[in-house]
């Protein structure tokens, strides 16, 4: 099996969130893995006959110099996509992108995102889009399902909740189909603090909206809502908004992986969906069953309080 490597490209852009970033630019590390089909041959001592690594440099400088994303997500899930399009015989891309001049105050050499893309994965969607088309031209813009964890501990926890799901509605790029009970549960990880209101909601997102701009929009409401840095990790929360799934889209990413690896093993996350969602699966087995299967013992009881908006 053959793999082709792009190691340590240095590109200038004009990526990132601050307006400073976006005006002076800096230096972006690119670092990329091709993988080849398994059943890849090499027939020829010949650059046609192989994934041409000149041609690949092309296509992330293009992408580099063409746009100014926010995100680093955003940018990585961009190269990703359009490197996949290159050639039949590429299964799988990894790249990796790093500032090395992040505007922090910390003493670090770089930071960055590491996304992998398979063929099949992004193939799927399309197809599946392709074939929604074809049966009528509005299907092309047909929403994605999306499922979101909401938390929170600290002062009225249920106006918290409230506000968090009246802020998600007023931004115009969802529509809320379902919401969970309310929830009052036990602190998973750190104990020593007050119990949780949780809620799951089931809602659709505009298709052109990715799930790197989208998890922006909901950091967002965080900080909107006065959630600041947690002084330590798993600490009390005046609102916590965790996107859990998009139709089973495959990311993976320092800051967002889909589906949200963590959703496993809580019961505050699993006891909410399996109430809007019997049908949703876990590792293949309904989500009801994998609850009983995996007799998690933290305490989730569902409050009377129920929140009147859709």
């Amino acid at each position: 099996m053959f793999k082709i490597l792009v190691k340590n490209l240095v590109l200038f852009g004009f990526h990132g969130v601050n307006e400073s970033e976006k005006k002076k630019g800096q230096y972006f590390i690119y670092n990329l893995k091709i993988k080849l089909n398994e059943n890849y041959e090499l027939k020829e001592d010949t650059i046609e006959s192989t994934v041409n690594y000149s041609e690949a440099i092309k296509v992330l400088k293009k992408i580099n110099s063409e746009n100014r994303f926010d995100l680093l997500e955003t940018l990585a899930f961009a190269c990703a996509s359009e490197l996949i399009m290159m050639s039949e015989v590429i299964e799988e891309i990894k790249i990796t992108i790093e500032k090395s001049n992040p505007p922090i105050r910390e003493k670090l050499e770089s930071v960055g995102v590491t996304c992998k893309l398979k063929r099949k994965d992004l193939f799927k969607s399309r197809e599946e889009k392709s074939s929604e088309s074809n049966i009528d031209n509005i299907a092309a813009d047909k929403p994605k399902t999306c499922f979101l964890s909401l938390g929170t501990n600290m002062g009225n926890r249920l106006d918290n909740l409230r506000q968090a799901v009246s802020l998600l509605s007023g931004k115009n790029i969802l529509k809320i189909l379902k919401i969970s009970s309310i929830y009052e549960t036990e602190p998973m990880y750190f104990k020593e603090q007050p119990a949780f209101y949780n809620l799951v909601l089931q809602a659709e997102i505009k298709t052109e909206i990715s799930p790197f701009v989208f998890l922006g929009y909901l950091k967002d409401i965080e900080y909107e809502m006065g959630r600041q840095g947690n002084s330590f990790r798993n600490s009390p929360r005046i609102i916590d908004i965790d996107l859990l799934d998009i139709e089973k889209t495959i990311i993976e990413s320092d800051i967002l992986k889909l589906p949200h690896p963590k959703m496993k093993e809580r019961n505050f996350v699993l006891i909410p969906l399996s109430e809007i969602a019997p049908e949703y699966k876990i590792d293949d087995i309904l989500i009801k069953d994998y609850i009983d299967k995996s007799g998690f013992q933290e305490s989730v009881v569902k409050t009377r309080e129920n929140i009147l908006i859709i």
